[in-house]
């Protein structure tokens, strides 16, 4: 097939082909492209300007109600409902998503095609119902011209189409990069307006609580996180919900989530990285005797070699900052020359480690 040829074949698929004849007479497009409307003579160039035109236009207002359709069903049926659809079995959501759009979308091609055979009932006259099967020999070349040398709108369609597939592709990288730069109002103003279009993102909803996180916005950065969760799916960042919640809650209802969390863990290194995370929580409000209990706790099962997954040289170094409140100074100094000799170039905290950025 010549490239002349291969052009034709795409002008047959296209809104402005709208039309052949034959030795019978003239066949009409139809809004839906598998309906054709025959005539019994050859149409005349007058009328088959204005029929191109009218068609044209009914085939835009088409597109446009079907993409109103499109991005009314997403805001009003899948965001909303969109983790319902999620537990679904996989077949099952992919048919109820489907379904009820073809059906919507069927019906108003059926629509707007009944509305345009009127429209060629009055301005031409009575047809007679075939297929619309248009080939490279009845193509009428004057029309074939005229395609060639129209601007393609598609062209421009399709390139809008990509901006916005690599809007929502890449934004979230972007929004990443601020975050690990710590330009975290910037990440909020990119998060906004990107939550604003995608509202079901849980990794675009994690930056945003990491960032307002920084900015201490700690109840806010809460519900992101518990937003991540739910458009995840998952559990994934309930540890930093945990997290942030020690930065505000009161001390005895901050120690209540730690328990809570601590017995509802199964695996033994979580648990003891919870009983970490409790110790150093309570070595930040300077109840050392407490937390000096936890340390030892933990470290003794370090020392018998149970795997744990809290590090080693700051429970000892936290556990020697206890022992010196507490009045051993000897032990405080061992703890403290062990974990500096573990992790020289740790910068030790009581901070929670439980947040960690995305």
């Amino acid at each position: 097939m010549n490239l002349n040829d291969y052009r034709k074949k795409i002008f047959l698929n296209s809104q402005y082909c709208t039309y052949y004849n034959e030795s019978k007479g003239t066949v009409l497009a139809g809004i839906m492209r598998s309906f054709g409307y025959r005539y019994s003579v050859i149409l005349p160039d007058e009328k088959l300007k204005e029929i191109n035109r009218i068609y044209r236009k009914f085939t835009s207002i088409m597109n446009l109600i079907v993409a109103v359709e499109i991005l009314l069903y997403i805001y009003f049926i899948i965001f909303p409902y969109y983790t319902e659809f999620m537990k679904l079995p996989f077949f099952a959501a992919v048919l109820v998503l489907s379904i009820l759009p073809l059906i919507v979308l069927y019906f108003t091609y059926i629509g707007i095609n009944y509305i345009y055979e009127n429209y060629l009932t009055r301005y031409v006259g009575t047809f007679q119902k075939t297929k619309f099967q248009p080939k490279l020999t009845n193509i009428d070349e004057k029309a074939f011209q005229n395609y060639k040398k129209t601007p393609q709108k598609s062209v421009f369609v399709l390139l809008i189409l990509v901006i916005i597939f690599s809007l929502y592709a890449f934004i979230p990288y972007i929004i990443k990069s601020l975050n690990i730069n710590q330009k975290y109002d910037g990440v909020l103003k990119l998060t906004n307006a990107y939550l604003a279009f995608v509202p079901v993102a849980p990794d675009v909803y994690a930056q945003r609580a990491y960032a307002k996180f920084n900015l201490k916005q700690y109840k806010a950065a809460e519900k992101d996180y518990e937003l991540a969760n739910k458009y995840s799916l998952s559990e994934n960042f309930s540890d930093d919900i945990l997290g942030v919640k020690t930065y505000y809650l009161p001390k005895n209802e901050m120690l209540k989530e730690f328990d809570n969390a601590i017995n509802a863990e199964k695996e033994e290194p979580f648990r003891y990285l919870l009983e970490y995370e409790k110790a150093s929580y309570l070595m930040k409000n300077k109840d050392y005797n407490a937390a000096l209990n936890i340390f030892n706790k933990i470290l003794n099962a370090y020392e018998n070699q149970t795997k744990v997954f809290f590090s080693p040289a700051k429970a000892y170094y936290s556990r020697g900052i206890a022992k010196k409140f507490s009045g051993d100074s000897y032990g405080a100094d061992t703890d403290i020359k062990a974990a500096e000799v573990m992790c020289p170039d740790c910068k030790f905290n009581f901070e929670t480690t439980l947040i960690v950025r995305p």
